[in-house]
């Protein structure tokens, strides 16, 4: 697919994105996730610590997937239009350690080179080596939408009230940040997702405003609202799945659930840590891999690149 050098930018700089997958129920599971543009391939590349592989069981159940550049903080890209890929994604069934995916990690070290001091000290050698362990997907772009611009960020302060009721996580996020990704799926059922503001409606039910008319239909919907620093830490967010009813740009969406909550959702970095660990472990066991320990080295070589 041809694209032109306006989204090529976009798709090369924007440090955190929206990936939309389609979950086991039919809906759809929106995360920000960092992404890494493949010049020779013509893909995107992307990939989640085993902890964190369900977005990569719903692609390897259904490969149709959405990718959202729509908020370009610390990209050096304001002002720019987001940008909307709807394609098809493979997840192989691989463990990847840096030296496999060494385009990836090169370019998630340019944009974010604070990761560099992250896994330098013998501390974090020590206790964060499941996050360099990947499960890498590649997405092929289909469709390319250049969508209206809409204000990104939030506020980090206070902190957020993770593990409190929904409506109380909802009620913190309509103040704390100024937009969300709004996604449901299209007429073809493909994931298709947007950037649009949110307001307080009747009954618990929220309002949704996109720039432009949103082409996904009745039904199963997610909002996804999310901060990040620009840098490679500081990230907050809020996933809630429900229903969304409307047209052209003024949409109500019912919210029912935050999927995939978990024990560290506290905030705290020793329980995220903790809880990361474990998964990483149960997923090795279940599968019967034992990986060869990370290449400090060689992840070093890649930072430098």
């Amino acid at each position: 697919m041809q694209l032109d050098s306006d989204v090529l930018e976009v798709l090369s700089e924007v440090k955190v994105l929206e990936l939309g997958t389609i979950a086991r129920d039919g809906g759809l599971d929106v995360r920000p996730m960092a992404a890494t543009w493949i010049a020779d391939t013509q893909q995107i590349a992307i990939t989640t610590p085993l902890a964190y592989a369900q977005k990569t069981f719903n692609i390897r159940r259904d490969g149709r997937v959405s990718v959202l550049y729509s908020d370009f903080t610390g990209s050096g890209l304001s002002g720019k239009s987001a940008i909307l890929v709807q394609g098809v994604a493979t997840a192989p069934d691989v463990v990847a350690r840096p030296e496999d995916i060494k385009e990836y990690w090169r370019e998630l070290f340019r944009k974010t080179p604070g990761l560099t001091e992250e896994f330098a000290s013998d501390e974090a050698k020590a206790t964060m080596d499941w996050y360099y362990l990947r499960l890498p997907v590649f997405v092929t772009p289909e469709r390319v939408h250049v969508l209206e611009p809409v204000e990104a960020g939030g506020s980090f302060e206070p902190f957020p009230p993770w593990g409190a009721p929904m409506g109380e996580q909802i009620e913190d996020a309509l103040t704390r940040y100024p937009s969300a990704a709004f996604a449901s799926r299209d007429a073809g059922g493909h994931p298709y997702a947007v950037r649009a503001r949110i307001s307080a409606g009747d009954d618990g039910k929220l309002r949704v405003r996109t720039a432009q008319d949103f082409e996904g239909r009745i039904g199963p919907a997610t909002l996804l609202w999310h901060r990040h620093n620009g840098q490679s830490g500081d990230m907050c967010s809020l996933h809630v799945a429900g229903t969304a009813i409307g047209s052209g740009t003024e949409w109500e969406f019912h919210p029912e659930r935050i999927p995939g909550s978990s024990a560290a959702d506290d905030g705290a970095n020793d329980d995220w840590i903790a809880d990361a660990r474990a998964r990483t472990e149960r997923y090795l066991k279940r599968r019967g891999i034992t990986p060869a320990p990370i290449d400090w080295a060689e992840l070093a070589v890649l930072a430098r690149a």
